[in-house]
Protein backbone atom coordinates (compact mmCIF):
# COMPACT_ATOMS: atom_id res chain seq x y z
CA UNK A 1 0.00 0.00 0.00
CA UNK A 2 3.13 2.21 0.17
CA UNK A 3 2.47 3.72 -3.44
CA UNK A 4 -1.03 4.47 -2.62
CA UNK A 5 -0.56 6.35 0.67
CA UNK A 6 -2.02 9.74 1.12
CA UNK A 7 -0.71 11.19 4.38
CA UNK A 8 -0.79 10.27 8.07
CA UNK A 9 -2.65 11.74 11.17
CA UNK A 10 -0.77 10.81 14.24
CA UNK A 11 -4.08 11.31 16.97
CA UNK A 12 -4.44 11.79 20.62
CA UNK A 13 -7.38 12.34 22.85
CA UNK A 14 -7.28 15.38 24.92
CA UNK A 15 -10.43 15.08 26.70
CA UNK A 16 -12.57 12.20 28.05
CA UNK A 17 -13.91 9.56 25.62
CA UNK A 18 -16.67 7.41 25.84
CA UNK A 19 -17.16 4.87 22.50
CA UNK A 20 -20.17 2.50 22.81
CA UNK A 21 -21.25 -0.61 20.93
CA UNK A 22 -24.18 -1.95 19.19
CA UNK A 23 -26.02 -1.62 22.39
CA UNK A 24 -24.73 1.60 23.01
CA UNK A 25 -22.92 0.06 26.35
CA UNK A 26 -18.86 0.77 26.54
CA UNK A 27 -17.92 -2.41 28.49
CA UNK A 28 -18.92 -6.09 28.23
CA UNK A 29 -18.89 -7.71 31.50
CA UNK A 30 -19.31 -10.92 29.87
CA UNK A 31 -16.33 -10.79 27.81
CA UNK A 32 -14.19 -8.69 30.18
CA UNK A 33 -13.60 -6.16 27.36
CA UNK A 34 -14.37 -3.02 26.32
CA UNK A 35 -14.98 -0.97 23.09
CA UNK A 36 -12.56 0.15 21.22
CA UNK A 37 -11.64 3.12 18.96
CA UNK A 38 -13.29 2.08 15.45
CA UNK A 39 -12.45 3.59 11.78
CA UNK A 40 -16.17 2.90 10.93
CA UNK A 41 -17.45 5.20 13.34
CA UNK A 42 -15.26 7.75 11.82
CA UNK A 43 -16.07 7.23 8.64
CA UNK A 44 -19.21 8.13 9.31
CA UNK A 45 -18.54 11.32 10.83
CA UNK A 46 -16.64 12.17 8.12
CA UNK A 47 -19.07 11.11 5.70
CA UNK A 48 -21.79 13.83 7.22
CA UNK A 49 -19.22 16.58 6.72
CA UNK A 50 -18.60 15.97 3.49
CA UNK A 51 -22.44 15.87 2.53
CA UNK A 52 -22.49 19.46 4.93
CA UNK A 53 -19.80 20.57 2.70
CA UNK A 54 -21.21 19.80 -0.80
CA UNK A 55 -24.65 21.25 0.45
CA UNK A 56 -23.05 24.37 1.82
CA UNK A 57 -21.99 24.97 -1.50
CA UNK A 58 -24.90 24.61 -3.48
CA UNK A 59 -26.82 26.49 -0.82
CA UNK A 60 -24.51 29.85 -1.34
CA UNK A 61 -24.95 29.34 -4.78
CA UNK A 62 -28.45 28.78 -5.72
CA UNK A 63 -29.82 29.90 -2.10
CA UNK A 64 -31.59 25.81 -2.08
CA UNK A 65 -30.08 22.51 -2.12
CA UNK A 66 -30.79 19.38 -4.75
CA UNK A 67 -30.40 16.70 -2.04
CA UNK A 68 -29.88 14.23 -4.72
CA UNK A 69 -27.00 16.47 -6.12
CA UNK A 70 -25.34 16.07 -2.51
CA UNK A 71 -25.91 12.54 -1.91
CA UNK A 72 -24.18 11.28 -5.12
CA UNK A 73 -21.42 13.92 -4.81
CA UNK A 74 -20.73 11.98 -1.43
CA UNK A 75 -21.19 8.49 -3.18
CA UNK A 76 -18.92 9.48 -5.86
CA UNK A 77 -16.11 10.01 -3.73
CA UNK A 78 -16.71 8.28 -0.38
CA UNK A 79 -18.06 5.46 -1.97
CA UNK A 80 -21.89 3.26 -0.84
CA UNK A 81 -23.16 0.07 -0.54
CA UNK A 82 -22.55 0.04 -4.68
CA UNK A 83 -19.54 0.89 -4.77
CA UNK A 84 -16.55 1.28 -2.73
CA UNK A 85 -14.83 4.46 -1.64
CA UNK A 86 -11.88 6.08 -3.20
CA UNK A 87 -10.42 6.43 0.20
CA UNK A 88 -8.94 3.59 2.47
CA UNK A 89 -8.74 4.95 5.85
CA UNK A 90 -6.80 2.95 8.57
CA UNK A 91 -6.10 3.53 12.14
CA UNK A 92 -3.46 2.15 14.02
CA UNK A 93 -2.93 2.29 17.88
CA UNK A 94 -0.15 3.65 19.58
CA UNK A 95 -1.74 4.08 22.98
CA UNK A 96 -4.72 2.15 24.17
CA UNK A 97 -5.04 2.36 28.20
CA UNK A 98 -7.52 0.53 30.28
CA UNK A 99 -11.00 2.85 30.22
CA UNK A 100 -12.05 4.15 33.87
CA UNK A 101 -14.95 3.24 35.38
CA UNK A 102 -17.49 6.34 36.44
CA UNK A 103 -17.67 7.46 39.86
CA UNK A 104 -20.61 8.55 41.63
CA UNK A 105 -18.60 10.34 44.26
CA UNK A 106 -16.97 12.95 42.17
CA UNK A 107 -17.75 15.72 40.43
CA UNK A 108 -19.25 14.83 36.61
CA UNK A 109 -20.59 16.74 33.86
CA UNK A 110 -24.31 17.14 33.59
CA UNK A 111 -24.56 14.60 30.49
CA UNK A 112 -23.00 11.29 32.71
CA UNK A 113 -24.37 12.93 35.45
CA UNK A 114 -27.95 12.31 33.41
CA UNK A 115 -26.25 8.83 32.27
CA UNK A 116 -25.83 7.31 35.85
CA UNK A 117 -29.34 8.33 37.06
CA UNK A 118 -30.68 6.72 33.75
CA UNK A 119 -28.70 3.48 34.32
CA UNK A 120 -29.82 3.68 37.95
CA UNK A 121 -33.59 3.74 37.49
CA UNK A 122 -33.45 1.19 34.36
CA UNK A 123 -31.41 -1.20 36.73
CA UNK A 124 -28.16 -1.33 34.99
CA UNK A 125 -24.83 -1.86 35.86
CA UNK A 126 -23.11 1.65 35.83
CA UNK A 127 -19.67 -0.57 35.46
CA UNK A 128 -20.46 -1.26 32.16
CA UNK A 129 -19.80 2.32 31.34
CA UNK A 130 -16.44 3.19 31.24
CA UNK A 131 -14.74 6.32 29.53
CA UNK A 132 -10.84 6.63 28.22
CA UNK A 133 -9.58 9.07 30.07
CA UNK A 134 -7.33 12.72 28.13
CA UNK A 135 -4.34 10.98 26.67
CA UNK A 136 -5.01 7.41 27.00
CA UNK A 137 -5.64 7.06 23.60
CA UNK A 138 -3.23 7.51 20.49
CA UNK A 139 -3.73 6.62 16.83
CA UNK A 140 -2.01 6.86 13.70
CA UNK A 141 -4.26 7.53 11.04
CA UNK A 142 -3.05 6.88 7.33
CA UNK A 143 -5.32 7.48 4.53
CA UNK A 144 -4.78 5.43 1.25
CA UNK A 145 -6.07 5.72 -2.46
CA UNK A 146 -8.40 2.97 -3.22
CA UNK A 147 -5.92 0.96 -5.98
CA UNK A 148 -7.18 0.34 -9.39
CA UNK A 149 -9.56 3.56 -9.27
CA UNK A 150 -9.34 7.00 -10.72
CA UNK A 151 -8.79 9.52 -7.57
CA UNK A 152 -9.42 13.29 -9.52
CA UNK A 153 -7.45 16.19 -7.97
CA UNK A 154 -11.11 17.70 -6.53
CA UNK A 155 -11.99 14.15 -5.63
CA UNK A 156 -9.00 14.17 -3.44
CA UNK A 157 -9.00 17.79 -1.90
CA UNK A 158 -12.60 17.70 -1.27
CA UNK A 159 -12.34 14.14 0.52
CA UNK A 160 -9.14 15.78 2.54
CA UNK A 161 -10.56 18.91 3.43
CA UNK A 162 -14.18 17.05 4.83
CA UNK A 163 -11.93 15.03 6.77
CA UNK A 164 -9.87 17.40 8.24
CA UNK A 165 -13.51 19.35 9.16
CA UNK A 166 -14.36 16.05 10.93
CA UNK A 167 -11.44 15.88 13.09
CA UNK A 168 -11.16 19.68 13.68
CA UNK A 169 -15.22 20.38 14.32
CA UNK A 170 -16.05 17.14 15.58
CA UNK A 171 -14.33 13.71 18.12
CA UNK A 172 -15.53 10.35 18.04
CA UNK A 173 -17.95 8.20 20.65
CA UNK A 174 -20.78 9.81 22.49
CA UNK A 175 -21.71 13.23 23.44
CA UNK A 176 -19.27 14.89 21.14
CA UNK A 177 -21.75 18.07 20.90
CA UNK A 178 -20.02 18.39 24.25
CA UNK A 179 -16.96 18.36 24.04
CA UNK A 180 -16.18 14.71 25.00
CA UNK A 181 -13.84 12.22 22.39
CA UNK A 182 -11.67 15.62 21.14
CA UNK A 183 -8.97 15.10 18.90
CA UNK A 184 -5.02 16.41 18.75
CA UNK A 185 -4.12 16.41 15.38
CA UNK A 186 -0.44 16.80 13.99
CA UNK A 187 0.71 15.46 10.30
CA UNK A 188 3.51 12.61 9.80
CA UNK A 189 5.69 14.95 7.72
CA UNK A 190 7.56 11.72 6.72
CA UNK A 191 4.37 9.77 5.83
CA UNK A 192 3.47 11.96 3.18
CA UNK A 193 3.12 10.55 -0.64
CA UNK A 194 5.34 12.21 -2.49
CA UNK A 195 2.42 13.12 -5.40
CA UNK A 196 0.52 14.40 -2.90
CA UNK A 197 2.85 16.70 -1.03
CA UNK A 198 2.54 19.59 -3.17
CA UNK A 199 -1.49 19.30 -4.13
CA UNK A 200 -2.27 19.27 0.08
CA UNK A 201 0.32 21.60 1.08
CA UNK A 202 -2.21 24.29 2.58
CA UNK A 203 -4.01 21.92 3.99
CA UNK A 204 -0.90 20.32 6.00
CA UNK A 205 0.19 23.46 7.09
CA UNK A 206 -3.00 24.44 8.47
CA UNK A 207 -2.88 21.30 10.57
CA UNK A 208 0.75 22.23 11.70
CA UNK A 209 -0.11 26.02 12.50
CA UNK A 210 -3.13 24.88 15.32
CA UNK A 211 -1.08 22.24 16.13
CA UNK A 212 1.34 24.69 17.55
CA UNK A 213 -1.12 27.77 18.51
CA UNK A 214 -0.93 29.44 21.48
CA UNK A 215 -3.26 31.77 21.75
CA UNK A 216 -7.33 31.84 20.81
CA UNK A 217 -6.89 34.87 18.39
CA UNK A 218 -4.43 32.87 16.71
CA UNK A 219 -6.72 29.81 16.62
CA UNK A 220 -9.80 31.63 15.11
CA UNK A 221 -7.76 32.55 11.99
CA UNK A 222 -6.69 29.48 11.08
CA UNK A 223 -9.98 27.67 11.62
CA UNK A 224 -11.04 30.73 9.60
CA UNK A 225 -8.62 29.84 6.51
CA UNK A 226 -9.92 25.90 7.00
CA UNK A 227 -13.38 26.36 6.59
CA UNK A 228 -12.55 29.34 3.56
CA UNK A 229 -10.15 25.69 1.86
CA UNK A 230 -12.66 23.65 2.22
CA UNK A 231 -15.26 26.01 0.87
CA UNK A 232 -13.42 26.66 -1.99
CA UNK A 233 -12.94 22.93 -3.05
CA UNK A 234 -16.05 21.75 -2.64
CA UNK A 235 -17.75 25.36 -4.35
CA UNK A 236 -15.27 23.85 -7.65
CA UNK A 237 -16.20 20.25 -7.02
CA UNK A 238 -19.87 20.86 -7.53
CA UNK A 239 -19.49 23.06 -10.11
CA UNK A 240 -20.46 26.21 -8.48
CA UNK A 241 -17.13 27.99 -8.25
CA UNK A 242 -18.27 31.29 -9.13
CA UNK A 243 -21.65 31.80 -9.67
CA UNK A 244 -23.20 34.47 -8.18
CA UNK A 245 -24.09 33.96 -4.27
CA UNK A 246 -27.45 32.68 -4.49
CA UNK A 247 -29.03 32.06 -0.85
CA UNK A 248 -31.50 34.48 -0.01
CA UNK A 249 -30.98 36.78 3.28
CA UNK A 250 -34.29 35.81 4.99
CA UNK A 251 -34.13 32.18 4.55
CA UNK A 252 -33.00 29.58 6.21
CA UNK A 253 -31.23 25.85 4.62
CA UNK A 254 -33.31 22.73 5.26
CA UNK A 255 -31.17 21.17 7.10
CA UNK A 256 -27.74 21.83 8.88
CA UNK A 257 -24.40 22.69 6.41
CA UNK A 258 -21.66 24.70 6.16
CA UNK A 259 -22.13 28.07 4.44
CA UNK A 260 -19.86 30.93 4.22
CA UNK A 261 -23.26 33.10 5.58
CA UNK A 262 -21.74 33.32 8.90
CA UNK A 263 -25.55 33.60 9.68
CA UNK A 264 -25.60 30.30 9.06
CA UNK A 265 -22.59 28.35 9.92
CA UNK A 266 -21.40 30.21 12.88
CA UNK A 267 -18.57 29.54 14.40
CA UNK A 268 -16.37 31.19 17.63
CA UNK A 269 -13.04 30.25 18.89
CA UNK A 270 -13.05 31.15 23.44
CA UNK A 271 -10.90 30.57 26.13
CA UNK A 272 -11.85 28.49 29.14
CA UNK A 273 -10.09 28.41 31.98
CA UNK A 274 -10.43 24.85 33.33
CA UNK A 275 -7.83 22.95 35.74
CA UNK A 276 -8.53 19.04 34.78
CA UNK A 277 -10.41 17.82 30.93
CA UNK A 278 -13.01 16.17 33.07
CA UNK A 279 -13.62 19.94 35.03
CA UNK A 280 -13.57 21.57 31.27
CA UNK A 281 -16.46 19.25 29.93
CA UNK A 282 -18.55 20.04 33.41
CA UNK A 283 -18.19 24.25 32.34
CA UNK A 284 -19.44 22.92 28.54
CA UNK A 285 -21.97 21.33 29.89
CA UNK A 286 -22.94 23.63 32.33
CA UNK A 287 -23.40 26.42 29.85
CA UNK A 288 -25.85 24.46 27.81
CA UNK A 289 -28.50 24.12 31.13
CA UNK A 290 -31.28 25.95 31.88
CA UNK A 291 -30.30 26.52 35.71
CA UNK A 292 -27.02 28.24 34.27
CA UNK A 293 -28.72 30.68 32.12
CA UNK A 294 -31.28 31.55 34.85
CA UNK A 295 -28.62 31.92 37.25
CA UNK A 296 -25.92 33.48 35.87
CA UNK A 297 -27.79 35.54 33.20
CA UNK A 298 -30.92 36.80 35.16
CA UNK A 299 -33.26 35.58 33.06
CA UNK A 300 -37.27 35.38 33.31
CA UNK A 301 -37.86 32.47 36.04
CA UNK A 302 -40.37 30.93 33.00
CA UNK A 303 -38.72 27.74 32.43
CA UNK A 304 -41.02 27.94 28.98
CA UNK A 305 -39.66 31.59 28.05
CA UNK A 306 -35.90 30.25 28.17
CA UNK A 307 -35.82 28.17 24.52
CA UNK A 308 -33.03 25.47 25.25
CA UNK A 309 -34.62 23.37 22.75
CA UNK A 310 -32.79 24.36 19.79
CA UNK A 311 -29.72 22.91 21.66
CA UNK A 312 -31.23 19.42 21.13
CA UNK A 313 -34.41 17.08 21.69
CA UNK A 314 -35.31 15.27 24.13
CA UNK A 315 -34.89 18.09 26.80
CA UNK A 316 -37.59 16.53 29.39
CA UNK A 317 -36.93 14.13 31.67
CA UNK A 318 -38.67 11.42 33.67
CA UNK A 319 -39.30 11.51 37.51
CA UNK A 320 -40.93 8.86 39.77
CA UNK A 321 -43.99 10.01 42.34
CA UNK A 322 -46.39 8.84 44.11
CA UNK A 323 -48.79 9.16 41.43
CA UNK A 324 -46.44 7.23 38.96
CA UNK A 325 -43.90 8.74 36.37
CA UNK A 326 -44.75 12.03 35.45
CA UNK A 327 -42.82 14.10 32.59
CA UNK A 328 -41.72 17.56 32.03
CA UNK A 329 -39.31 19.61 29.88
CA UNK A 330 -39.57 20.27 26.40
CA UNK A 331 -41.15 17.30 24.11
CA UNK A 332 -42.77 16.86 20.50
CA UNK A 333 -46.21 15.52 22.01
CA UNK A 334 -46.78 15.19 25.42
CA UNK A 335 -49.57 12.93 24.96
CA UNK A 336 -46.50 9.51 24.27
CA UNK A 337 -44.53 8.62 25.92
CA UNK A 338 -41.69 9.52 23.59
CA UNK A 339 -39.92 13.05 23.72
CA UNK A 340 -38.87 12.95 20.45
CA UNK A 341 -35.06 13.48 19.11
CA UNK A 342 -33.18 15.98 17.37
CA UNK A 343 -29.43 16.97 17.88
CA UNK A 344 -28.23 20.09 19.34
CA UNK A 345 -27.81 23.29 16.80
CA UNK A 346 -24.83 23.88 18.61
CA UNK A 347 -21.50 22.19 19.78
CA UNK A 348 -18.42 22.94 21.88
CA UNK A 349 -15.17 21.10 21.10
CA UNK A 350 -11.89 21.86 22.41
CA UNK A 351 -9.15 22.59 19.88
CA UNK A 352 -6.26 22.35 22.32
CA UNK A 353 -5.25 22.68 25.89
CA UNK A 354 -2.69 25.42 26.76
CA UNK A 355 -0.74 26.20 29.80
CA UNK A 356 -2.00 28.07 33.21
CA UNK A 357 -5.53 25.63 32.65
CA UNK A 358 -5.93 27.57 29.00
CA UNK A 359 -8.37 25.86 26.66
CA UNK A 360 -8.87 26.70 23.56
CA UNK A 361 -12.51 25.69 22.87
CA UNK A 362 -14.36 25.87 19.22
CA UNK A 363 -18.05 26.60 19.53
CA UNK A 364 -19.90 26.41 16.45
CA UNK A 365 -23.85 26.13 14.91
CA UNK A 366 -26.08 25.30 12.22
CA UNK A 367 -28.62 27.64 11.64
CA UNK A 368 -31.55 25.02 10.26
CA UNK A 369 -35.53 24.98 10.08
CA UNK A 370 -35.64 21.08 10.54
CA UNK A 371 -37.24 21.52 13.52
CA UNK A 372 -40.85 19.80 14.42
CA UNK A 373 -43.48 21.88 14.15
CA UNK A 374 -44.76 21.99 17.30
CA UNK A 375 -43.33 21.89 20.86
CA UNK A 376 -45.05 21.14 24.19
CA UNK A 377 -43.20 22.39 27.20
CA UNK A 378 -44.70 20.37 30.43
CA UNK A 379 -44.00 22.32 33.79
CA UNK A 380 -43.81 20.23 36.97
CA UNK A 381 -44.43 23.50 39.49
CA UNK A 382 -47.14 24.38 37.57
CA UNK A 383 -48.48 21.23 36.93
CA UNK A 384 -49.47 22.44 33.03
CA UNK A 385 -49.17 22.18 29.68
CA UNK A 386 -48.04 24.75 27.70
CA UNK A 387 -48.08 24.73 23.68
CA UNK A 388 -44.92 26.20 22.25
CA UNK A 389 -46.36 27.59 18.70
CA UNK A 390 -44.77 28.84 15.16
CA UNK A 391 -40.93 27.68 16.28
CA UNK A 392 -41.04 26.68 12.41
CA UNK A 393 -41.47 30.72 11.89
CA UNK A 394 -38.32 31.53 10.16
CA UNK A 395 -37.53 34.67 12.09
CA UNK A 396 -38.75 32.85 15.27
CA UNK A 397 -35.61 30.34 14.72
CA UNK A 398 -33.06 32.77 13.50
CA UNK A 399 -33.95 34.71 17.04
CA UNK A 400 -33.86 31.98 19.06
CA UNK A 401 -30.79 30.70 17.40
CA UNK A 402 -28.83 33.17 17.53
CA UNK A 403 -29.46 34.23 21.66
CA UNK A 404 -28.53 30.53 22.44
CA UNK A 405 -25.06 30.98 21.04
CA UNK A 406 -24.81 33.94 22.44
CA UNK A 407 -25.77 32.46 26.27
CA UNK A 408 -23.70 29.94 25.24
CA UNK A 409 -20.33 31.80 24.63
CA UNK A 410 -21.24 34.02 27.63
CA UNK A 411 -21.47 31.41 29.97
CA UNK A 412 -18.00 29.63 28.56
CA UNK A 413 -16.38 32.94 28.86
CA UNK A 414 -17.27 33.14 33.13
Amino acid sequence: MKNFEILTLELRNITPTIIGGYKATTFSPSLGIAERFRVSELKGVWRWWFRALAAGALWDAYGSVNENCVKESVRAVLGSTKAPSKFILQAYPKKEESPKPLARDTSLPPRLSLLIRKKDRDKRNIENVRYYEAGDLEYSLKLFKQPRMELKGDELRTGIGSLLMALTFQGVGAITRRGFGAWEIKVCEDCVGERYASELEDYIRIINELSRVKSHEAAREIIKKLVQLANNDFSRFMGVSGAERGGAAKDIPPFPLVSMDSNIFRFSIRYVRASSSMDLLTKIGAATLKATWKRRLRHPSHSSEIHTWILGLPRGQKISRDKGVQKHGYMVDYRIPEFGRRPSAIAIHPLKRLLNDGWICLLYGFLSRDWPEVLYHISLERRRVERLVEIRTLDHIREIFNEAFRKVEECLSQ
